[in-house]
């Protein structure tokens, strides 16, 4: 197996958490924060509370699934030099690059415009030229306290490839335990008071690598059955107690993205937990529905796709006078939310993954015709 389609379709739901998330960006229709628009006042406020206050979470289940998926599908290669630097490098840049680029264009046209119109740009206000070449090379969020930019939620794929970096040389380091994993995510936990998106990053992937190594042990175990339902109940729990948490408005659960009280929980536990027991339970009785493949697929256009879709629309309001409340309507985000899983589709399946084989081919021929 070299594919498991419940993490693909974890890493969707992930994708699309972050959208409800971000469904307050309508509420900058002027560029700022309009006042007196609250989440309560979103669509379907009462039944998705979860994710309007807390989908900005779901970025650190992206960290822990690629610590998984890196340990098991590299780590090996990497530490027996099968896969060399550049070699990673390439293969990695032809999966994020190509499409980040276009849509790095893409938002700073439309925020070009919007700020000719508005005089401020759309949500993030760092627009200028070394945020664009920070954003260029990928390495916007590298250092501390770095605004967001262009398209904001790409400060996430930022740290995604410094987390490859890090990962390439421990790799090289002779990293493999899983214990070692535990002791880099704990010193990212020290980190959170002093960089939270670097922490989160660091605590996800290697939390990730932490229960690859439990469920590479386990997975061929006699009792791994047991474990896999064992697992999977503990999770449903986890995730039940925090929905809960969050409609009982509890202290600990306020702060978003500041609130480490939140967050070490959330990545120390419950993301690896469930890492862990999907994975488990899916090798033990089979593969998930194609569907939850084609979820994680589309995840990275549809993560990247989204700002830019709502940069446009809040063009079009500006346009044809609709005010927040036409975007406060159900319609309205069920119409975005087909329209953004259609345009992911197309996307991937027209531009990211022509392009990647042509980048690969290119590769590995001219390595073929070095040899």
């Amino acid at each position: 197996m070299n594919r498991l389609r419940s993490l693909d379709g974890l890493r969707g739901f992930a994708a699309l958490s972050i959208v409800f998330w971000h469904w307050q960006h309508f509420f900058f229709l002027d560029g700022l924060r309009q006042p007196g628009w609250e989440p309560a006042k979103e669509p379907f406020f009462q039944l998705l509370w979860p994710f309007y206050v807390q989908g900005w979470a779901a970025v650190d289940i992206f960290f822990v699934l690629s610590g998984f998926v890196f340990f098991w599908l590299y780590g090996p290669a990497i530490r027996e030099r099968v896969v060399g630097g550049w070699a990673f490098a390439r293969l990695r840049f032809s999966r994020l690059y190509p499409l980040h680029f276009l849509l790095l264009i893409l938002v700073a046209l439309l925020q070009l415009r919007f700020f000719q119109i508005k005089s401020l740009f759309f949500v993030y206000q760092a627009n200028d030229w070394p945020h664009f070449l920070a954003q260029l090379f990928m390495v916007q969020n590298w250092w501390p306290f770095a605004d967001k930019s262009f398209d904001g939620p790409a400060w996430s794929v930022s740290i995604e490839v410094l987390l490859y970096v890090i990962f390439f040389f421990a790799c090289r380091a002779g990293l493999r335990r899983g214990l070692h994993c535990l002791a880099i995510a704990l010193i990212g936990g020290l980190l959170l008071p002093v960089e939270e998106h670097f922490a989160r990053g660091i605590i996800g992937f290697f939390m990730g690598g932490f229960v690859f190594t439990l469920w590479d042990k386990w997975k061929d175990h006699g009792n791994a059955a047991a474990l896999a339902r064992y697992l999977c109940l503990a999770a449903v729990a986890g995730w039940v107690l925090l929905c809960a948490s969050i409609y009982y408005k509890p202290g600990w659960i306020a702060g978003e993205e500041s609130n480490n009280l939140f967050l070490a929980p959330f990545d120390f536990v419950l993301c690896p937990l469930t890492v862990l027991a999907l994975a488990l339970r899916e090798q033990v009785y089979g593969a998930s529905r194609a569907i939850f493949a084609f979820l994680g697929d589309i995840s990275y256009a549809s993560y990247l796709l989204h700002f830019p879709m709502q940069l446009a629309l809040a063009l079009a309001a500006s346009r044809f006078g609709w005010g927040t409340e036409f975007f406060m309507q159900g319609w309205v985000m069920i119409a975005f939310f087909a329209a953004l899983i259609g345009l992911s589709a197309v996307v991937h399946y027209r531009f990211e993954r022509p392009l990647q084989r042509a980048i690969r081919g290119n590769i590995a021929r001219r390595a073929a015709a070095t040899a």
